[in-house]
């Protein structure tokens, strides 16, 4: 080792290489420091933090990632990662119920005094709302049908009510779910099916059960009797003239052991007269069916479900 030492310095001398090696040394030096001082860019796309939202509130809208670009020397740039950066936005005095715009703050830490930072947005536009719980009647929604001479029944859910909570811009608006299609065709025996309540029209909803259990009676039709009533409309309004598209409703009753006469003393079918309307509207009103007297027979269906009113009013 001390014999190639030698030889270097030697060869050096010999040479006068070294001005050479020293200008070499520095020009080394002065590219390192140049590097390390050059300006360059990172940029992430980053979550914001939402910090401080009361329990009893939600956001509306999805958060987005926000970009976020720094600009600085090589030497402080190749520190920065994305688990040192934090974004956060502070709702500790939201605006409750309408869109507004929450300033997008940067949490400062050491490493971000020695460079620039620059957010594409400085805000982002939220709508805070409260949360809202509520019980609404989950429909059943049945396509196609049974196979030929067999008939479908009234369409039996479990639970029939189901909890819904989020927003109470959104809870407001909803009256009843559907459960996702459930298709029937060409069966010839009853059913009992889990189906999934659809949600995906509504943000930020959630609901509990999110599964419903329907019972769907399918019954060959000589297992039937039918009995046509006539559609009454019951709570009517005195300045309303109701007018019927269907006057008549088909009544499927599952056959008895019992020897029972089948009449219009024994069952009623009507619709509730008692609504809001405009002038000449014509809506759809559900039609019902009940029993006049206790007795030992099934309501297996009817036709039709419901039907179209127009209204006007009396002059």
């Amino acid at each position: 080792m001390i014999s190639f030492l030698q030889k270097i310095k030697m060869l050096i001398q010999q040479h006068d290489l070294l001005p050479k090696v020293l200008s070499i040394l520095l020009a080394v030096i002065l590219w390192a420091n140049l590097q390390n001082s050059q300006i360059e860019e990172i940029t992430y796309h980053i979550y914001p933090e939402i910090k401080n939202l009361s329990q009893d509130l939600i956001i509306l809208e999805d958060i987005q990632k926000i970009r976020i670009t720094f600009r600085g020397k090589k030497e402080y740039i190749k520190s920065i990662n994305v688990s040192n950066i934090k974004l956060y936005i502070d709702l500790t005095r939201p605006d409750i119920g309408k869109k507004h715009e929450y300033l997008i703050r940067v949490q400062s830490n050491e490493l971000l005094n020695n460079i620039e930072y620059f957010l594409e947005k400085e805000k982002l536009e939220l709508t805070i709302c409260k949360i809202k719980n509520k019980v609404v009647p989950v429909q059943p929604v049945i396509i196609g049908e049974p196979s030929p001479q067999y008939k479908k029944g009234t369409v039996i859910v479990e639970p029939p009510l189901i909890q819904i909570s989020g927003a109470d811009i959104i809870v407001d608006t909803i009256k009843s779910l559907k459960t996702y299609p459930l298709n029937i065709d060409k069966e010839i025996q009853t059913l009992h099916v889990p189906v999934h309540v659809n949600i995906k029209d509504y943000s930020k909803i959630f609901i509990s059960p999110d599964t419903v259990m329907l019972t769907i009676p399918i019954t060959s039709v000589t297992n039937l009797v039918s009995l046509t009533m006539p559609i009454e409309i019951r709570n009517q309004r005195n300045d309303f003239k109701y007018i019927l598209k269907h006057k008549k409703v088909v009544v499927y009753i599952k056959k008895s052991l019992m020897n029972i006469e089948l009449n219009e003393n024994v069952l009623v079918a009507y619709v509730n007269g008692v609504i809001d309307a405009n002038d000449q509207e014509v809506i759809k009103l559900p039609i019902f069916v009940e029993k006049k007297v206790k007795a030992p027979f099934e309501i297996f269906t009817y036709e039709p479900a419901e039907t179209e009113v127009y209204i006007s009013h009396e002059e």
